[in-house]
């Protein structure tokens, strides 16, 4: 029987060799893998970066939009926001939170001046509990925890009566804006300052299908 030839030195520094450059291979892919990782990663975090400064630069220019408003309960706007390499698109709405109705109050507010702005239900009201405010765009444009509006009344228009003694110093007003897939929240509180317009009384941020636009207003407060 034929015993079998070992390899030479020559075949073993051969084998060796290919054995490292296959170990090298993975290695070089690995890391290769991971920086690609690391530079999407990289990329995400600087668009989410610069969402939000456009957001926050958005949100300024709006509120003086909102200081300077007369006799506006309620303002729409869109602010095309520079950013390195393009801009960023906000889409912004602003209510005066006074002149909506209580939380406290969400279950006597009349059915017909409820379905004159929404098709929300009483039933899907009657779940919320009062005072709190719920992550639903329907009811923040309706109701609010700084609400003082007569339930029993439509709301009224505007807020000349404010504006005419003083502009908006004190009100607290809802700000929502959009803008790519985030949703921004603040409740701001108007100081009557023109270096500082406003302090925030709160602020959440959401993903647009976690708080999405109120597709059942049927018209604006």
């Amino acid at each position: 029987m034929r015993r079998p030839v070992p390899p030479s030195d020559g075949g073993y520094a051969t084998m060796g060799a290919i054995a490292l450059c296959a170990a090298a291979s993975l290695m070089c892919a690995a890391m290769l893998g991971l920086a690609s990782s690391q530079k999407q990663k990289g990329q995400r975090d600087l668009v989410q970066l610069q969402q939000r400064e456009a957001i926050n630069t958005a949100v300024l220019r709006f509120a003086g939009q909102i200081a300077r408003a007369q006799g506006e309960a309620t303002l729409a706007g869109q602010e095309e926001v520079a950013v390195p390499g393009g801009h960023v698109t906000v889409q912004l709405r602003a209510e005066f939170e006074g002149r909506k109705w209580p939380m406290t109050a969400i279950g006597d507010v009349e059915d017909m001046h409820l379905t004159a702005h929404t098709v929300l239900t009483r039933a899907q009201l009657s779940g919320l509990a009062t005072g709190v405010w719920p992550k639903n765009d329907c009811v923040r444009t309706l109701f609010s925890t700084y609400g003082h509006n007569d339930p029993k009344q439509d709301f009224p228009t505007g807020v000349s009566v404010i504006t005419l003694s003083g502009g908006h110093d004190g009100q607290v007003w809802r700000i929502r804006a959009v803008s790519g897939g985030r949703v921004q929240e603040r409740l701001v509180r108007f100081l009557g300052d023109p270096d500082r317009l406003f302090a925030v009384v709160s602020q959440e941020d959401y993903a647009l299908g976690e708080m999405p636009t109120c597709a059942q207003l049927t018209s604006q407060p």
